[in-house]
């Protein structure tokens, strides 16, 4: 097949897709159309959805998060096509959650009445209030480094070198390349920085978009944090 055949063979396939690939969305969003309007799902019975304290499904859910990395360009293949990504990053609102929510499936780990929790396991309401009290705005919050500090006070992390570089590699990264470096942020809850900024001079009436974007790669933070996974496992299994 001639150089010039072959090409036109992928565009005409390309389109194709293309079009399958339009065809398959809209028929997507028809289906989503014609669902009722106040659609809500929830558990049957008297079940009701609450709090997880098995720490495993929060350290899993923090890896999924940090896997959802953004490509910044691909390998460029043969004939127009891609291969795979040169590098990705992080931006600022998902490694926050991220690592707010791996860090306090660590937390979770210390407490044995949560690592014994299986798949059907049930949890009384009170316990499951207390522990989400402890979890949230008024106690671990959102602060990553308030959290770090917390894990370096728990006796079972607090005595293991490993799990000890990688909180203080977490506080590098996020004072390197996470921390707000903002005045207004000091002044307001310290998660509010993940919603975009623009940077104003109010007394000249001037304002530029932010271009204070600086990130390690993705593929070394999602390394990091496997291999603390594997420790935490190692630590209280």
């Amino acid at each position: 097949m001639t150089s010039d055949l072959k090409e036109g063979v992928m565009r005409v396939v390309k389109e194709r897709n293309r079009r399958e690939d339009e065809r398959d969305f809209q028929t997507f969003c028809d289906q989503l159309l014609s669902l009722p309007p106040n659609l809500e799902f929830m558990p049957k019975a008297n079940f009701v959805a609450d709090v997880e304290l098995q720490p495993w499904r929060w350290l899993s859910l923090g890896i999924d998060l940090l896997q959802s990395r953004k490509v910044t360009r691909h390998v460029q293949l043969a004939d127009g096509i891609q291969g795979p990504p040169i590098s990705s990053y992080l931006p600022y609102p998902v490694f926050q959650m991220a690592t707010e929510i791996f860090l306090k499936g660590m937390w979770l780990y210390q407490h044995q009445d949560c690592r014994a929790i299986a798949d059907s396991s049930y949890v009384d309401l009170g316990i499951r209030h207390n522990y989400l009290q402890k979890l949230g705005p008024r106690g671990l919050g959102h602060d990553l480094l308030k959290i770090v500090d917390t894990l370096r006070l728990v006796p079972d992390y607090s005595g293991q070198a490993d799990t000890l570089r990688f909180l203080d590699l977490v506080e590098r990264i996020t004072r390197r390349f996470y921390f707000p470096p903002y005045t207004a942020d000091k002044r307001t809850r310290w998660a509010d920085s993940r919603y975009p900024k623009r940077v104003y001079d109010d007394q000249a009436h001037d304002a530029h978009a932010e271009t204070f974007q600086s990130y390690p790669r993705a593929e070394w933070i999602e390394k990091l944090f496997l291999a603390m996974e594997a420790d935490a496992r190692r630590i209280w299994n």
